[in-house]
């Protein structure tokens, strides 16, 4: 008998990576506007940001493990990474440039990659 677990996350496959597309298409557009406009006086860009990337973590941890496996052109460790770091600083510590640089240089492809396995399962 199956993992009744796996056999949920497996219905939420198409779910989930819709979820990711969409936080990673939010963070692609938090990068075009700008290094300035993310890191000056107005939180908004960052904070969208840190909760775009927590979302895109969660949703990447509940697909099965052998979907992320076929398509190793998906940072999923990085992204799974990213969100367990974010999601566990307190206070001050939150490293705004390296989650600017994550956000800028990073996300862009992860999203290209993303959108082409949805349409491989379209």
């Amino acid at each position: 008998m199956s993992d009744p677990k796996a056999v949920a996350r497996t219905t939420r496959i198409d779910a989930n990576l819709a979820a990711i597309e969409r936080h990673l298409a939010e963070c692609v557009d938090l990068a075009g506007r700008g290094r300035d406009a993310f890191l000056g006086p107005d939180f908004v860009n960052r904070y969208a940001a840190l909760a775009a990337l927590i979302q895109t973590g969660n949703a990447v941890k509940d697909l099965p493990d052998e979907l992320r496996a076929e398509h190793p052109e998906v940072r999923w460790r990085a992204l799974m990474g990213t969100r367990d770091k974010i999601g566990h600083i307190y206070g001050d510590s939150i490293d705004w440039v390296a989650l600017w640089n994550t956000v800028d240089r990073d996300v862009a492809q992860d999203l290209a990659a993303v959108r082409r396995i949805i349409a491989e399962r379209s």
